[in-house]
Parts: structure tokens; sequence; C-alpha cells
């Protein structure tokens, strides 16, 4: 049995060190196009240590990269305000290939960081902007009742529906996190992929409480007006603008769609 799963090991550890390069390698384009000069130094070394393996001077580049840090995202900031100023002084027609190729790849990093902080649901929604088919995606998930506020809404609705106050088809409820961002850090996972969309609820009376349909659909695309700000203090920023992004769609290369997300459960 050890031997097999050693075995295993060896089979599995190229295929990561594979895709793991091939990822870094994204990253490193990325912060070319993006100006940002020590985050793309630091993933070309990371690469190179990858394949090379010196031991110990992966520890020092791994501090390398958390030490600059503050510095990528400042960049990142700056690039976005300066794009952001482009597309809304002359609209996404100004944009040359280049800075295209970087918004592109931008929005490819920032799905893959979506999985790497455990927040799938909107790194998938954030990838299939790149089809080009733009249909409907449909999910049979319930990872939206891991929030405290979609279940607090379900709550509230179904009591009003005990009393008698409420239909058994509800209408849209908007789906708005409370607080300075939309975004809320206790239930991010969630809010990220859904916040902004509308949740429908039908109920169907049990032997005992009630059967309730759950549905959450949200309009997927970027939105010209909207700046998501995640730090903002006196020596770091960092934010996205979805002016960018947005400007992309206009111009072909994403292509927007509905997400709906199903799912069943009781209320006694």
């Amino acid at each position: 049995m050890k031997y097999t799963s050693l075995r295993f090991l060896r089979v599995l550890y190229p295929i990561f060190k594979i895709v793991l390069s091939l990822i870094l390698i994204l990253f490193f384009v990325t912060s070319l196009l993006w100006h940002i000069w020590i985050l793309s130094l630091c993933c070309f070394l990371l690469i190179t240590i990858l394949w090379i393996k010196p031991p110990r001077a992966i520890f020092v580049l791994l501090l390398l990269l958390f030490a600059s840090t503050p510095y990528s995202f400042n960049k990142i900031s700056s690039r976005m305000d300066y794009l952001g100023e482009i597309i809304r002084e002359t609209g996404s027609t100004a944009l040359n290939t280049k800075e295209k190729v970087g918004i592109y790849l931008g929005n490819i990093s920032m799905g893959i960081v979506g999985f790497a902080i455990f927040a799938p649901e909107v790194s998938i929604e954030t990838l299939l902007l790149m089809d080009p088919r733009g249909k409907d995606r449909v999910f049979d998930s319930s990872f939206a009742m891991k929030s405290p506020h979609i279940r607090g809404l379900i709550d509230d609705y179904t009591s009003k529906v005990k009393a008698g106050k409420a239909p058994l088809t509800s209408k849209r409820i908007p789906l708005i996190w409370p607080g300075k961002n939309t975004y809320s850090m206790l239930d991010y996972r969630v809010a990220l992929a859904v916040a902004g969309g509308g949740l429908f609820l039908n109920y169907k009376p049990a032997d005992e409480g009630y059967d309730i349909d759950c549905r959450i659909t949200i309009d997927v695309k970027y939105s010209e007006n909207y700046q998501l700000e995640i730090i903002n203090s006196d020596y770091v920023r960092l934010y996205i603008d979805e002016a960018i992004f947005s400007a992309m769609q206009d111009i072909g290369w994403f292509h927007p769609y509905y997400a709906h997300y199903y799912w069943s459960m009781s209320a006694i």
C-alpha cells in the first residue's frame, strides 16, 4: 500500500509541476502587461526554481513576494486608474491590442485567484464570460445556504408564509449585502458569486411544513459604473474597476449571460 501511494505521488508530481508552471506563466505575462515588475520577476524566478530545485532560494523568494505585496496592489490600482480613465474619456475602442490582452489575461488571473481563496462559484462565473456562446448556465447547488444572509432572507419569508402574510411563490428578493461594500467577508464565497442577483422561492405544502424550491438568478456581467474597493489605507490601495472589463464586453471579447442556481429544502 505504501509503495502504491509513493508511486502515485511520483506520477502526480510532474503533472502538478506542469499545471503550476502554466499558472505562473499566466501570472508572469499578465504582470508584465500590467507593469507589475516585481511580481513578474517573482513569477519568473518561481518557475525557474520549480524546475531547477535550489532548496533555500524558494523561501527567500516567497519572502520577497510577500514583502512586495503592497507594491503589487498599488500597481494594480494605478493601472486600473489609467485604463479606467481611457475608457471613460474615449471609450473601449481607444484600447490598444496590448491593453486588451492584458485585461483579458487579468480576467483569467482573477478566476484562478478565486479558486485559491475558496470561492469556486465566482471563479467559474468569471471564466465563463470568455465563452462566446454567452448562453445561460444552470447549476444544481445549495452553496448559497452557507451564507447567514441568504438563510436569514429565507427564514424571514418562510415566517410570513406560515403567518399567511406572503404568497407561496415569492417575487424577486434582491440580494444586497449590508455594509460599506456589497460583499461581506463573513460569507464572501456566496456574496462574490450572487450579490446583485435575485432570490426566488416556491413553497409546496407537505405533511409537515413546506417543501421549498429555491432559485438564485444573477446577471453575470461587468458594470461600467461599479468599483469594488478591497483595501484603501494610507500606504496600500487595491480595488477593481469593472469599467475596464465591461469595455471587453463592448468589443465582444467577454460575453454576459445569466447564471441560475437551484436547490430544494424543507421548512417545518
